[in-house]
């Protein structure tokens, strides 16, 4: 795929929010980051960094229908032959996950999720209808579990850890040396049925974020501006580096199939890089990052601007949507939501929560689950809330909270 012309950058955008990610609103269902187990982000940092946004309001969302969506980003194919992964790879560990769901599958058939409490190191398999701990799980020999990741299956996972550092005054890592993927499958019933190392890579920027693919056979972990793209069934991988001075934001990273990754695209050392917004890469496709992805959503369409600030995107696992979680401020107004856009066209086609308004910033909307298709939705916005082919309803959910935070965990 060729980069979108270059008349797509926004000259004059303003991006005071994703370069300084807020671990409490960015615990979606596919990624929890050492950052949300070691503090919370609590509601008067929250109005800090909205209050440091511009004035404005959010208008001309479209509604609950659903006309667009297209065709999946990409069907899963093997990777081509790669090079060497970095770091230490054992492909013989790795299994691939379970199918997916159907399209337009219920919720009901994905209700395991696995949270890491704070400052544990540990696990914990959790319904997330009924609140019931079914499997407090201990980490590999040395490791202190510090990230999680979900496959499309709801039975496979990837946890991160940290791997040394330890010192006699902290029961955490401090700068671990070393960064480890394990990938943890579970029963029917969410039981445990093994957890395996899949590989090592030196810490550096990996522990600030990574995501797996549907199936389980890629994952991307940051780098630095960039990302390396690895195939877990073979202990190959792609480096693909920040490009124009901008930066790929840790948080943002996001798989549909085995062949496509979605990711934020913001200033670095360059405050206007060409293509900022939500992008989509083909990890096969020649050229450097920005020229092997396309441009969904302009940055200025859906965050920082007219006072708006978001929550890392999530794309859906058919590739056909992107959810963002989005923040509004007009004067001492705030309102918080789940918007939808369709990667072929770039359009809003839903909002996929209510619009919760308070006097205050309160907690933002972030997506949690979706079917493969995204006509299902399940997001927290201080409580649960469900979107059903348009129609938005609240929902109980046994979110994992340490006081008003989130903790880290994965759906």
């Amino acid at each position: 795929m060729l980069d979108d012309p270059l008349r797509e950058q926004l000259a004059a955008w303003v991006h005071p929010v994703t370069s300084q990610p807020i671990p409490d609103i960015r615990v979606l269902r596919r990624r929890a980051r050492r950052r949300g187990i070691r503090r919370a982000v609590t509601a008067a940092a929250i109005a800090a960094v909205v209050a440091a946004v511009a004035v404005g309001v959010t208008a001309g969302l479209a509604g609950a229908g659903r006309s667009e969506g297209g065709r999946p980003v990409s069907s899963p194919v093997s990777p081509p032959l790669w090079p060497k992964a970095p770091g230490t790879w054992h492909p013989g560990a790795w299994r691939a996950a379970g199918p997916l769901p159907a399209a337009d599958a219920d919720p009901a058939v994905a209700p395991y999720i696995v949270l890491l409490p704070p400052g544990r190191g540990t696990a914990q398999v959790r319904n997330v209808f009924t609140g019931q701990t079914i499997a407090t799980i201990a980490p590999p020999h040395g490791q202190f579990f510090a990230g999680i990741a979900a496959a499309g299956d709801d039975r496979t996972f990837v946890l991160q850890a940290e791997v040394g550092g330890q010192t006699p005054n902290s029961p955490m890592p401090v700068n671990a040396p070393t960064a480890a993927f394990d990938e943890l499958r579970l029963k029917a019933d969410g039981d445990v049925q093994y957890l395996s190392v899949l590989g090592t890579v030196p810490a550096r920027t990996a522990l600030s974020g990574f995501a797996i693919s549907q199936d389980a056979s890629m994952l991307a972990y940051f780098t630095g501006a960039g990302f390396e793209a690895v195939s877990l069934a073979r202990g190959t991988g792609r480096h693909w580096p920040g490009v124009y001075h901008g930066n790929v934001s840790p948080l943002s990273l996001s798989w549909a199939g085995d062949r496509t990754v979605s990711f934020e695209w913001g200033p670095g050392n360059n405050r206007h890089p060409p293509g900022l917004g939500l992008r989509v890469l083909d990890v096969t496709a020649p050229g450097n990052l920005v020229q092997a992805s396309r441009l969904v959503v302009a940055a200025g369409r859906y965050c920082a601007a007219r006072g708006a600030w978001c929550a890392s995107p999530v794309i859906t696992a058919d590739g056909s949507k992107i959810m963002v979680g989005r923040s509004t401020v007009q004067g001492s107004r705030y309102s918080n939501s789940v918007m939808e856009f369709a990667t072929r066209t770039g359009r809003t086609v839903a909002m996929v929560t209510s619009v919760i308004i308070n006097g205050f910033p309160g907690r933002p909307c972030v997506p949690l689950w979706s079917n493969p298709a995204g006509e299902k939705v399940l997001s927290y916005c201080g409580h649960g809330e469900r979107y059903d082919h348009g129609h938005i309803s609240r929902t109980n959910l046994h979110i994992p909270m340490y006081g008003t935070n989130l903790e880290p965990f994965a759906w």
